[in-house]
């Protein structure tokens, strides 16, 4: 002890002189950290993968509200509480969780902290997407045992309508049980259209009598009530998963009613006024099954079980001053049994293989009474059996599927049989994880078309009445559609695309005159009908990703051809903007009016007004709160306008509700978790370098 003393206090001298040194003729110099952030988003030519940050999973409420606040480029999601989830190019995209297929209320009651990640898949060749073209999975957080229970209100001032919804997961081992309870109801004093119609009628003489009927309400009251249990139990493990939910609604408009007045041009019928008044109530039950076996030899085995029965009782009423009282009511029973069974084999670098079968049985009972007394029961039967076989590379993924579906249809006195190819084709190329390049081709044979397969005449008003076509028959269609993705960086993403959809021996409305009224009757073959769109939608994120800015821009082009006759096209974009700040984020966007065809057997155009919105919100892992302004430069209730012209009948509806009108909404929920989680360490979060060791 005593030699090391002495050491320091020989060595003190030398320290003194060291701080006393002139300065190295370099000057320190202060260096910026070192900050390594991890890759956010990147692509591929089998799945796009994205990682939503931590404000992005506080701050939403919904699963559809992570993915919008995400902003993935090749998702389009409509605006609104209820948003439904789309392709950019407008296709249909299905949900799943962690590989299991969800439901709205599975987006609703997910805990917004337990994603990981959200994958996108195009024409994915795992078996257990069950053959879907365009997918969502939601990859989430793993419970040893545990769970949590979510509660989600929301309030809508001036349009007088809420929601609340309890879920519930439970998971011990290999078991997950989710039970899911909501209710919804809406008490508007604005909810009707106001009609404007053109008749054309042939005459005894040769003559063409032409005048309009105005329809213009006055007064009007609409009342829903909504109840849904639902109940989902899963079993998973490394080689077997099977799901089964069941499931019921409760769906009831006890009060719908509007008062009006009706007037002539030119006045050859006396100004009147009209009432009408409808109630309606449905009822079901469905049993949803997804069972998923992982076989020896690369082989996968999985099945998907459906059944659903409703009942539904209809009343409505219509007066007119000097006019007998028209009414329409009608009592259905409906059970539709389909499922689905997939075989798919491995090759490893070969490809693989999948043979599917695909059945669907519908029975509809339905029996009219009031003005019109009729009795309709039909069945449709499809089956499908489908092979497709897809090759996998680095940067490549294609997939061919050639299929068959066979369609038997049997009513009251007659049975009709048809049979058609089915052809999917899809292709993607990824050089790199920043780009991708997806095409697709389909040929389709539509099937159930059971609610315009009756005959029986109801009438509408006194001068208008509609039927069904007991001969239709399932009609061809061709579609294509190219996108091209790009992820730069975690700060931009971009996607364009350009689609196309034609058919080919289409059923179609037909309005046929006589000199006293027009019916509405279903024609087949009518004449071709194309519908296309291309766009492009884009994400820029800055300062840390506190801000984001979304961008749509898309032109939707329509040919309708008789007997409607028609080419239309409209240009629409939309913006949106969130910025995140400690626990609380704000934002807002603006959807410009829209234009688009309703739809292939109908010669009508849809015309919508903007929307526009700003919200602000709190949140942290248990409370999220939001508050939302919605279209505050508007005091009208006019939400859209759908215009229709034929040969001897035209008509203009211009439909009014809350959607479009100023409001205000608020909106909570409560999510409480318990037990453990299953330990993660490769979670993708920002890293942080190491400090500089640089002397300041």
């Amino acid at each position: 002890m005593k030699t090391i003393l002495a050491i320091l206090i020989a060595l003190l001298p030398l320290i003194a002189l060291a701080q006393n040194e002139t300065p190295d003729s370099i000057k320190a110099q202060e260096l910026n950290e070192v900050v390594v952030e991890a890759q956010m988003q990147r692509t591929s030519a089998t799945v796009s993968t994205y990682i939503p940050t931590s404000k992005q999973k506080t701050a939403s409420q919904t699963g559809t509200d992570l993915l919008n606040r995400m902003g993935i480029p090749q998702l389009r999601l409509t605006v609104g509480d209820n948003a439904t989830v789309r392709t950019a190019s407008g296709q249909d995209v299905e949900i799943f969780i962690d590989f299991q297929p969800a439901s709205s209320a599975d987006l609703s009651g997910m805990r917004m902290t337990d994603v990981k990640k959200v994958e996108y898949y195009e024409y994915p060749e795992d078996p257990r997407f069950q053959g879907k073209a365009h997918v969502v999975n939601f990859v989430m957080l793993k419970y040893e045992y545990g769970g949590y229970v979510k509660a989600y209100a929301n309030e809508f001032f001036i349009a007088n309508s809420g929601q609340l919804n309890l879920y519930s997961r439970i998971q011990y081992k290999n078991m997950t049980y989710d039970i899911a309870v909501g209710g919804y109801y809406n008490n508007m004093p604005h909810n009707y259209t106001n009609t404007y119609e053109t008749y054309r009628l042939p005459q005894e003489d040769g003559t063409i009598k032409e005048f309009e009927r105005i329809s213009e309400a006055t007064d009007s009251k609409f009342r829903r009530r909504y109840y849904w249990p639902t109940f989902k139990a899963l079993y998973a493990t490394d080689k077997v998963s099977i799901q089964n939910v069941i499931g019921t609604n409760f769906d009831h408009y006890p009060v719908r009613f509007n008062n009006g007045v009706v007037r002539y041009l030119p006045s050859d019928f006396d100004e009147s006024t009209y009432g009408s008044e409808s109630s309606n109530r449905n009822n079901s039950i469905t049993y949803n099954g997804y069972w998923n076996f992982i076989l020896s030899n690369n082989n996968i085995l999985n099945f998907t079980p459906y059944y659903s029965y409703s009942h539904t009782n209809q009343q409505a009423s219509y007066k007119e001053t000097n006019a007998e009282t028209i009414n329409n009511n009608a009592i259905d029973d409906s059970h539709r049994l389909a499922g689905t069974l997939n075989f798919t084999h491995k090759f490893g670098k070969a490809g693989t293989l999948m043979i599917s079968a695909f059945a669907w049985y519908i029975r509809n009972h339905t029996a009219y009474s009031g003005n019109t007394v009729f009795e309709d029961e039909r069945t449709n039967v499809r089956t499908s059996p489908q092979i497709k076989y897809s090759i996998n590379t680095e940067k490549f993924h294609g997939q061919f599927g050639l299929g068959w579906a066979f369609d038997h249809s049997t009513k009251k006195r007659s049975k009709e049989s048809t049979n058609a190819p089915v052809v999917d084709l899809s292709v993607q190329f990824s050089p790199n994880n920043k780009h991708s390049i997806v095409g697709e081709f389909h040929y389709r044979i539509s099937g159930d078309v059971s609610n315009y397969n009756s005959a029986a005449i109801i009438q509408q008003n006194p001068l208008l009445s509609y039927t069904g076509n007991p001969n239709i028959k399932p009609y061809e269609s061709y579609s294509g559609n190219i996108s091209y993705t790009w992820l730069p960086s975690n700060k931009f993403s971009f996607t364009a695309y350009g689609n196309v959809w034609t058919i080919g021996k289409r059923s179609a409305f037909n309005y046929e005159a006589s000199s006293t009224s027009v019916l509405r009757t279903i024609i087949q073959p009518a004449g071709g009908y194309t519908q296309g769109a291309y766009g492009a939608y884009g994400t820029l994120r800055l300062i840390g990703g506190k801000l984001q800015l979304t961008a749509e821009l898309a032109h939707t082009l329509a040919h309708n051809g008789y007997p409607y006759n028609w080419n239309k096209n409209h240009i629409d974009f939309a913006l949106q903007a969130g910025f995140y700040t400690g626990k609380w984020n704000f934002g807002g966007y603006f959807v410009s009016g829209g234009g688009y065809p309703d739809g292939c057997m109908v010669g009508t155009w849809m015309k919508t007004v903007s929307n526009a919105a700003v919200w602000a919100g709190w949140a942290n892992p248990v409370w999220n709160f939001k508050l939302v302004v919605a279209n505050p430069y508007r005091w009208n209730w006019n939400e859209s306008t759908s215009v229709m012209h034929s040969k001897n009948y035209d008509i203009t509806e211009k439909a009014y509700n809350s959607n479009a009108h100023c409001f205000i909404q608020l909106s909570a929920t409560y999510t409480f978790g318990f037990g453990k989680k299953v330990k993660v360490g490769n979670e993708a979060n920002q890293q942080m370098g190491v400090n500089s060791g640089i002397l300041k």
